[in-house]
């Protein structure tokens, strides 16, 4: 067995560890972002592999060298993404996406440094920029993230208030359509069971504080019973073990919640809530009949 089919079984084996093999990364914003860039890094290494493995064979002169490392590549990346769907793992096309950036990350710098072909001046030139593109590409949602935890570290103790775009990081949605209007989140009740949003991954620590506080409206002409969810990371998915209450909003009203955040803390049937680790704070229609919008203008800790 040649030195070169050797180095190329060791670089596959390697990727399809750190693609399959389950990873010490949290369920996090951070966690998230930072497991989808590194398929970008991956495949960088993994065509730049298939480039030098392959250089010295004719078969693959010029052109023809690129054209198989790329067309290597980006097939690997797809069917990796392929055999994670009956293994009920996060396949996506967003990751698909970021293999095909570190593969073309991987060509340019090669055609950029590379000295043996005659390439032109031109030609290295735009082969830097495709680079510097790939690189944008690359760090844009790292510098999103990074953006994102500054703006919510630094307004706590508000939880949101939907001056910026930015917050809509950290919202997610239950059968609903949501945007930011007039400094307020307006939300779509669509789904007909338990439509809501939640407000993922706030700043978790919640001691010191007496109140949640939530300054929200219905505006429609029927009332809305409004369901507030809280729990922690310990939460184990089970009603009895987080914080659960109903508010009936009147028809066109807008009100302030104000909740004691002991009644959070005793909530959870057989323990306390982890006051120091708050992971989730749902706000949904309960029941299928009601308002079918409702607006939130803040979120905040007394």
């Amino acid at each position: 067995m040649s030195r070169r089919l050797l180095y190329l079984i060791a670089l596959f084996v390697l990727a399809a560890l750190l693609l399959f093999a389950p990873l010490p990364i949290s369920q996090t914003y951070m966690g998230r972002t930072i497991e989808n860039a590194g398929h970008t890094p991956l495949f960088f290494l993994l065509t730049l592999g298939l480039l030098f493995a392959f250089r010295d064979d004719r078969r693959f002169a010029g052109a023809w060298l690129y054209a198989f490392a790329g067309i290597v590549g980006v097939t690997t990346g797809f069917l990796s993404e392929v055999i994670q769907m009956p293994l009920a793992r996060d396949a996506s096309w967003e990751d698909v996406a970021a293999d095909a950036v570190g593969v073309i990350l991987a060509l340019a710098l090669y055609a950029f440094f590379e000295r043996r072909s005659a390439l032109r001046h031109w030609h290295r030139i735009v082969a830097l920029l495709v680079a510097c593109a790939c690189v944008a590409i690359f760090v844009a949602p790292i510098v999103r993230m990074a953006r994102a935890y500054v703006h919510r570290n630094g307004q706590f103790p508000v939880l949101a208030d939907f001056h910026s775009r930015i917050e809509l990081y950290w919202t997610l949605s239950i059968g609903v359509n949501r945007e930011i209007l007039d400094d307020a989140l307006d939300v779509q009740l669509i789904a007909p069971s338990f439509p809501g949003v939640s407000f993922h991954e706030p700043v978790p620590d919640w001691r010191g504080y007496k109140f949640l506080v939530i300054d929200v409206e219905n505006p429609d002409a029927v009332p809305l019973n409004l369901g507030v969810r809280v729990h922690d990371r310990l939460h184990k998915h089970a009603y009895r073990d987080r914080f659960n209450r109903h508010i009936e909003i009147a028809p066109r009203e807008r009100r302030t919640l104000k909740i004691p955040l002991d009644d959070i803390r005793n909530a959870p049937r057989g323990r306390l809530m982890d006051m120091a680790q708050i992971s989730d704070v749902t706000l949904f229609r309960a029941g299928p009949a009601g308002s079918r919008e409702l607006r939130v203008y803040s979120m905040r800790l007394e």
